[in-house]
C-alpha cells in the first residue's frame, strides 16, 4: 500500500489574483471555451462535429499530463531494488487508472458522432481537416510505445500523400521526431517488455502468468490490458464511423480527402496488440 498523500496548499501562480472575484464561469474559462467552436456552416451536425473533437482533445491533454506520472512513477518502481521484479507500483496504477477513465470518455464520445445525420451539409466546407492530424493522440501513442505506422498513411497510387499528412508533417513534424526521442526508451510497451525480462518461465504465457501473480506487476499488467483494450475500441471505432458517416455521402475517402481504410486498418495489422500476451 502506498502512504497517504499529504497534500497542501499551494499560492496563486498570479500573487496578484484577487480569489474574491473568481467565479464559476471565469474560473473555467467557459465564454472562451465556447468561443473555440467555431463552425464554418450553419450545420447543426457541424456543431455537434466540434465538440465531439474537442472533448476527446481535451480528454488526450489530461491522459498525456497522467502517462508522464505513469512512466515516472513506473521507471521509479522498476528501480527499487527491494524486489528482484518491480517495487510497488501503486502511484503508477493510480494515475494509469485515472487515464483509462478518460479513455473510456473517448470511446464512448466519438460514437456519438453516429447520430450524424448532416454530414453532407458541411463536409465539403471543412477542407482537408482530419483525425489523422490530431498531433495529441500521436503524442500518446508514441508514450504508449508505438512505431510511426501513420507514415505514408495517406499516400495515393504514386506514392504522394495528401495534404492532410504533408500539412501536419510540416507543422508536427519536428515535434513528432522530438518524442520519439524523448520516449525511445521510456513508453510502455518499453516497460512492459522490461517486467518480461524479469519474470520467471520459459515461454511467454509462463512468464505472464508469474507476473500474475506477483502483486505489483499484476496491478500494472491490469492496467496494460484495459488501455490495449481501448487503444483498439478507438481504432476500430474510428474506422466504423468513417466508413456509416462516408457512406451517407456516397464517396469512399476521408473527411481530408484521405485514403482512410488503409490507413485506419493499419493500426491493427502493424502495430496492435501493443503488449502481446495480455489480450
Amino acid at each position: 500500500m502506498s502512504e497517504p498523500y499529504n497534500a497542501q496548499p499551494l499560492p496563486p501562480l498570479d500573487p496578484t489574483l484577487d480569489i474574491t472575484k473568481n467565479h464559476y464561469w471565469s474560473y473555467h474559462n467557459i465564454e472562451a471555451l465556447l468561443s473555440c467552436k467555431q463552425p464554418l456552416t450553419a450545420s447543426k451536425d457541424e456543431d455537434l462535429f466540434i465538440t465531439v473533437h474537442q472533448i476527446c482533445e481535451l480528454a488526450f491533454h489530461q491522459m498525456i499530463t497522467d502517462m508522464e506520472r505513469v512512466l515516472d512513477a513506473w521507471a521509479e518502481a522498476l528501480r527499487d531494488t527491494t524486489d528482484p521484479v518491480i517495487g510497488n507500483t501503486s502511484e503508477a496504477c493510480y494515475f494509469f487508472q485515472r487515464i483509462l477513465r478518460l479513455y473510456e470518455v473517448v470511446v464512448n464520445t466519438m460514437p456519438i458522432l453516429s447520430t450524424m445525420r448532416a454530414f453532407a451539409e458541411f463536409r465539403t466546407s471543412i477542407g482537408p481537416t482530419s483525425g489523422f492530424q490530431s498531433f495529441q493522440f500521436r503524442h500518446l501513442e508514441i508514450m504508449s510505445g508505438v512505431r510511426q505506422y501513420w507514415e505514408g498513411g495517406t499516400n495515393d497510387a504514386a506514392g504522394k500523400p495528401h495534404i492532410a499528412e504533408s500539412e501536419f508533417n510540416r507543422r508536427y513534424g519536428d515535434r513528432v521526431a522530438e518524442w520519439f526521442e524523448q520516449y525511445r526508451d521510456r513508453h510502455l510497451a518499453a516497460y512492459y517488455q522490461t517486467l518480461l525480462s524479469r519474470a520467471t518461465g520459459n515461454s511467454l504465457s509462463e512468464r505472464i502468468e508469474s507476473l500474475h501473480n506477483h502483486p505489483y506487476a499484476s496491478a500494472i499488467l491490469q492496467c496494460l490490458r484495459a488501455y490495449d483494450e481501448y487503444q483498439t475500441r478507438f481504432h476500430q471505432a474510428h474506422l466504423g464511423l468513417a466508413i456509416q458517416q462516408l457512406k451517407i455521402v456516397g464517396v469512399d475517402v476521408g473527411t481530408g480527402g484521405t485514403s482512410f481504410r488503409n490507413y485506419l486498418a493499419k493500426y491493427n495489422k502493424e502495430e496492435a496488440p501493443l503488449f502481446p500476451g495480455l489480450t
